[in-house]
């Protein structure tokens, strides 16, 4: 998944849109339209903009996961990483309801 695909699916995710990011990133909303048509990555400070308005860590949004970095095309980290920067934004009692939910599904399966 590209960068602006990424940012798409955070900004659903978060139920804001690609005018509020580009308001907070002090640019017209037609800046990201044509990022996404390029298929490009903007400039490394206004990436990392968006990554912290977004919540989500910059590598996340690069596609430079450390099992990535390492050369592994395991389709299963992306989907990892995907998770790790949802459970971010939790509270302690929802991360801690998921974990007894991944153990109870761990126990079902082994």
């Amino acid at each position: 998944m590209n960068f602006w695909k990424k940012v798409d699916s955070e900004l659903a995710y978060l139920g804001k849109t690609r005018k509020e990011l580009a308001n907070a990133m002090g640019f017209d909303a037609a800046i990201i339209s044509f990022g996404i048509k390029r298929n490009s990555i903007p400039a490394a400070d206004t990436a990392l903009k968006v990554s912290r308005f977004l919540g989500v860590s910059l590598d996340y949004l690069l596609d430079m996961c450390e099992e990535e970095n390492q050369n592994s095309k395991n389709p299963l980290n992306s989907k990892i990483s995907e998770i790790e920067n949802k459970l971010r934004r939790f509270s302690d009692s929802d991360l801690n309801a998921v974990l007894t939910m991944v153990k109870a599904l761990n126990e079902k399966y082994s």
